[in-house]
């Protein structure tokens, strides 16, 4: 997410160099310049604690396999975030809110005693929310004219049989080959050439963080926007009853700390893997080739794994720490992402029943310019507001700073009240909570993708003892993660353990 994951290690005085297969120094992992309790042998270390990282680590766990997570924050989660009102004791999802009804979410809860519902059927009937379209950049209201129910459905039917055309779609980026043109046209020329023009507003809404979704390739769209998330708007999301996503992650972490199978505020700073899948390509071991230094709150640890999952974004510059190969980070550096932001404020003059979406008066479907507001919406918790932003697609791994999204979200605010003094209190807007999920949505571009991208990216897995997954290998979507790493990853992970 927003800090880098690089950092640098002094160990006895040697500066461990980078290269392809280890460090200038293989001395630097040298079991006897550690202690036994710094010295942890595993069968998969896996970097990175958010959606696939902790649902691999337990279904692992679950094989009777020993794993090790990795990950850089004080907590699990991720892209779910929690905000827990100290007043009220109301939990405020801020990040993942939603799940796909399907048995790989339901029995993932099931395990951890965690109980689900459908999203929003426990709401408050007395309580109605009320939706006002505002084009953050003048503060006006924006006339939408939206499509009837039946004109939506009929949209999603004719979108869900071209995706049937793709089956494999479902389960990843496996594409046929050659790439047909339709999946990298732009998808708004798509959205013309299928008369899907009812449904663009629910996608746009329903799939912040892409970007501009109309200039995109379509693929990216499908990716996140399959058949599997298509259903689910007839027969509705998933989310905890206790309305707190957090919850899951709050019980893997209890779990995982208990068999010493995670470190927190921590970060890997050298590594060495094999520079081909025999085990024996390790100058310094030979039954677990996976070396790994990381930098704890408790020192630095040596880490030795037969094998590797990484589940954080795959941009270089956040994956130097593990010696990529050159044919790596060509294919890595040809990834771009968007930047996606959360936060929740007080004081924002918006009246408590009444929620924000963003439009712009003359632009197709009514879809405002990227950088800007998504919309705001209200807490569960009366006087707080919920704030969504988004920056285009660039190859910049951070689209914008903190402090500059953070005054465009109260400058869109402050917009809003000026122009609309009956509807909105004149106020200085507060922030209770800010996050950023940047980098967001790593996808190709069209040019990559007719070129065979994904299938030269996916044929990285299990190359190196590292296997892949996470966002950047599926989509933007925990289900969707999840359902990849059962069906796609894990198997070969666990081939050979």
């Amino acid at each position: 997410m927003p800090s880098n994951l690089l950092s640098t290690l002094s160990l006895l005085g040697i500066l461990v160099a980078q290269s392809c297969g280890s460090p200038s120094h293989p001395s630097a992992f040298d079991r006897s310049h550690f202690s036994e309790a710094d010295t942890i042998t595993r069968d998969v270390a896996i970097i990175g604690g958010g959606s696939g990282g902790t649902y691999s680590a337990i279904c692992l766990k679950d094989k009777g396999k020993s794993v090790l997570v990795i990950e850089k924050k004080g907590r699990l989660g991720g892209h779910t975030e929690t905000y827990i009102d100290p007043a009220t004791g109301i939990p405020i999802d801020i990040g993942v809110q939603i799940w796909h009804n399907v048995s790989v979410v339901t029995d993932y809860f099931k395990r951890f005693d965690i109980p689900l519902i459908v999203s929003g059927s426990d709401s408050n009937p007395n309580i109605t929310i009320s939706q006002g379209n505002y084009d953050f950049r003048t503060g006006q209201p924006v006339n939408v004219t939206s499509p009837s129910a039946a004109e939506v459905s009929a949209a999603f039917a004719a979108y869900a049989a071209q995706l049937e055309k793709y089956p494999e779609l479902n389960n990843g980026m496996f594409l046929p080959n050659p790439v047909p043109e339709d999946l990298v046209l732009p998808f708004g020329k798509f959205v013309k050439k299928y008369h899907l023009e009812a449904a663009v507003r629910t996608m746009y809404q329903y799939n912040p963080g892409l970007g501009d979704i109309l200039t995109g390739p379509t693929v990216e769209q499908m990716r996140v926007f399959g058949l599997s998330l298509v259903s689910q708007l007839s027969t509705g999301f998933l989310t905890t009853a206790h309305h707190n996503n957090s919850e899951l992650y709050t019980k893997a972490t209890a779990e995982l700390l208990s068999t010493s199978s995670l470190l927190l505020n921590s970060t890997v700073t050298h590594s060495i893997r094999p520079s081909s899948n025999s085990s024996h390509s390790s100058p310094t071991n030979t039954t677990h080739p996976i070396q790994l230094l990381v930098s704890t709150p408790s020192g630095q640890k040596l880490i030795l794994a037969k094998k590797l999952l990484i589940t954080i974004p795959t941009r270089p510059e956040l994956l130097t720490p593990f010696s990529l190969s050159p044919h790596e980070s060509h294919i890595f550096s040809k990834l771009i992402n968007a930047g996606y932001y959360t936060s929740i404020l007080r004081t924002t003059g918006i009246p408590s029943t009444l929620s924000l979406s963003a439009a712009a008066p003359s632009t197709p479907y009514n879809i405002p310019a990227l950088p800007g507001l998504y919309g705001i919406q209200p807490a569960p918790v009366p006087g707080l507001h919920i704030a969504y932003y988004g920056t285009p697609l660039s190859p910049s791994l951070y689209t914008a700073s903190d402090a500059e999204v953070r005054a465009n979200i109260i400058a869109g605010i402050k917009r809003v009240q000026a122009a609309n003094p009956s509807v909105f209190n004149a106020t200085e807007p507060e922030f209770v909570v800010y996050s950023s999920h940047a980098p967001f949505y790593l996808q190709a571009r069209a040019r990559d993708t007719q070129e065979g991208f994904y299938a030269e990216m996916y044929a990285l897995q299990g190359e190196r003892r590292t296997w892949w997954t996470g966002a950047s290998w599926r989509a933007q979507d925990s289900s969707d993660i999840w359902r990849y790493t059962a069906g796609v990853v894990l198997p070969g992970v666990l081939e050979g353990l």
